[in-house]
């Protein structure tokens, strides 16, 4: 675990990486100036350039009857054959924006070095279908895996979940609910730079809030907003904030965070929690990037190490 780099600032090529993005007249969308549909548009064309190149995958796409109906995208390695282990990729985006294309590249990038299915999902956005439409939805997705594995030819036994930011969130959430019903808990989870609390007075974020690495407080306390429907009881609610839930009883996990984000104290707390409830993880914190670089594989060759450390995870505990 490492503390925050002295002095704060991005490297050389996270820098060349924001220019290449200008270059090409993209940007992430901005839901405190803009209309929350013209941010989603901007930040999905902004994630097309992200995801050009990259390996191929042989993917199926399926809809779930749930409420709303809940895309899901099944990556499986190229040519691969027989019964796979299976990692369920959450994607972020303050549970406002993202959709099925959100880390495609990514995912093709992670079942092809991996040699697992990698399933993504197009969970409901708020503010429309605030909490706990989405999270719901991610069970859906893990049941559903689960009760057609033989279909899917994926093995249910070697199961994995992640998460990035609020995906993050929702991935621990599921955990959290999978563990107090009783039911079969995958075999590790992987949190990156998770969305985790809704206190917003932490050092990092006190530190780094200010948006000048792009991520703010104020665009985070929006987000929550969002979510929990306006109902600022919900922000202590373990279903929705996690990192205030009890932690015992998890699977492994490895937690990855970016030092240029104000979410960096969720993961270094909520690896301090895991350490207090005894369960095992790993945590890496990346120095000189910030927060979504986890995506950006294509662009940073931290996003690629980090990349490479999820793989490896899943080579640990799904092999």
């Amino acid at each position: 675990m490492n503390d925050l780099p002295q002095p704060l600032q991005p490297d050389a090529e996270v820098i060349a990486a924001q220019a290449a993005v200008k270059a090409r007249g993209l940007t992430n969308g901005d839901v405190l100036r803009q209309p929350i549909n013209d941010a989603r548009a901007a930040t999905y064309l902004y994630q097309a350039f992200l995801n050009e190149g990259g390996p191929e995958a042989e993917i199926t796409e399926h809809l779930l009857p749930t409420e709303p109906p809940t895309p899901v995208r099944i990556y499986r390695p190229k040519g691969a054959s027989g019964v796979l282990p299976v990692y369920l990729h959450v994607h972020g985006g303050g549970f406002a924006i993202g959709d099925i294309d959100t880390l495609d590249r990514w995912k093709r990038e992670v079942a092809s070095s991996s040699g697992a299915v990698v399933v993504g999902l197009q969970y409901a956005l708020s503010p429309e279908y605030p909490y706990p439409t989405a999270l719901d939805q991610v069970m859906a997705v893990l049941e559903w895996l689960r009760r057609e594995a033989a279909t899917l030819g994926i093995d249910a036994e070697r199961l994995g979940i992640g998460g990035d930011s609020a995906g993050g969130n929702l991935a621990l959430a599921a955990l959290l609910r999978l563990r107090d019903a009783h039911q079969a808990m995958p075999r590790f989870g992987a949190i990156n730079y998770g969305m985790l609390s809704s206190n917003h007075g932490t050092p990092s974020h006190l530190e780094l809030g200010d948006g000048r690495f792009g991520l703010s407080t104020e665009k985070l306390d929006w987000f929550w907003t969002q979510y929990l429907g306006g109902d600022a009881s919900l922000r202590t609610n373990p279903d929705a904030a996690p990192l205030s839930a009890e932690l015992h009883g998890l699977p492994p996990l490895l937690l990855l965070a970016a030092a240029l984000d104000p979410l960096l104290d969720d993961t270094l707390n909520l690896d301090r929690r895991l350490s207090e409830a005894g369960i095992p993880h790993e945590t890496k914190i990346y120095q000189g990037v910030p927060h979504g670089f986890l995506g950006q594989t294509a662009l940073l060759e931290k996003g690629r190490q980090a990349q490479a450390d999820i793989v490896a995870a899943i080579g640990r505990y799904l092999a």
